[in-house]
């Protein structure tokens, strides 16, 4: 931008999403959302559905509220590197018990978290150490993220039985819509047999796996999504991984399923955003997967032993 009758260029102040302004004040996207709302962060405006958040300093400036503890924002950027892994433990219990409960572990600096899906705006690296666990988590297969990289978790929460039905977030997942839009839907009462139990949702999943909604009075159709298609999809060999470890061998334990072919090998280098989700009772062998679109570059890495 330039100021009248000046050579001058002054550069607009930058701004954030919701995500991001949630990792540089280390807290949730929902708590950043409630901030928002209470109009507590400095110079926040919403162009369109999404927030614009101005960062002094590198991060958004919190007014106090009236009452309650002072708010323990981060003062300093997380320095150490994030990691995300798969709980070993949680996946066997659920297996065992047919449970629902969240396996995917986010560490960022001093908080974690469980999840059911963990959306990654940045680059990330799938690491496969067989002989050496990494420290912080004693997993042998993790992923690793650089610190100023920003993570989104959020939990799928089906009351009843989460086989024949989902939750909201779960729905947005499947129809490729955001959780807002699903509400909207139920409020509309355009979700077959969708019903609420105590304060949550359940919604069953029709023929197709999806929710079915019907069309509305007015307006466009929806173009409500399908299963993934075109993504590269990401899978873990938990047993090749059990496999390796038994009898000290080093074999590929991931599969990059993307264009019409299957790469095994020992680790990944993602170069953009992507998103690692766990539907437990989904109808296939993998429970657990990483999501990456199309246009961001996926880089197969091999043990420099393995030929």
């Amino acid at each position: 931008m330039k100021i009248a009758n000046s050579s001058v260029t002054v550069s607009p102040p930058a701004t954030l999403g919701v995500a991001e302004a949630a990792h540089r004040l280390g807290m949730s996207a929902a708590r950043v959302r409630t901030l928002l709302g209470q109009g507590r962060i400095e110079g926040a405006r919403k162009q369109g559905r999404q927030w614009q958040i101005p960062a002094s300093g590198g991060r958004p400036t919190i007014v106090p509220g009236k009452r309650g503890p002072k708010g323990n924002w981060y003062i300093r950027q997380r320095t150490q590197k994030g990691f995300i892994h798969a709980n070993q433990q949680v996946l066997g219990r659920n297996r065992k018990d047919r449970g629902s409960r969240p396996a995917i572990g986010v560490k960022l600096g001093k908080h974690s978290q469980y999840c059911h899906r963990a959306d990654i705006t940045g680059p990330s690296r799938l690491v496969y150490s067989p002989t050496e666990p990494a420290w912080i988590c004693q997993a042998r297969l993790w992923m690793e993220l650089d610190p100023g990289v920003p993570v989104v978790g959020s939990q799928f929460q089906t009351p009843g039985n989460p086989e024949q039905a989902v939750g909201v977030r779960e729905a947005a997942y499947l129809l490729g819509v955001c959780p807002q839009r699903v509400r909207q839907l139920l409020g509309q009462s355009r979700i077959a047999g969708a019903s609420k139990v105590s304060r949550r949702w359940r919604i069953p999943l029709g023929a197709s796996g999806l929710p079915h909604v019907s069309p509305g009075t007015r307006g466009p159709q929806g173009t409500w999504c399908r299963p993934p298609s075109g993504k590269t999809i990401i899978l873990i060999n938990s047993k090749q991984i059990r496999a390796n470890t038994a009898s000290n061998s080093r074999l590929p334990v991931i599969d990059i399923i993307g264009d019409g072919t299957v790469r095994h090998c020992h680790g990944v280098e993602i170069m953009g955003p992507s998103r690692i989700l766990y539907r437990p009772h989904r109808g296939c062998a993998h429970s657990l997967w990483i999501e990456v679109e199309p246009s961001v570059e996926v880089v197969p890495q091999f043990f420099a032993d393995s030929g």
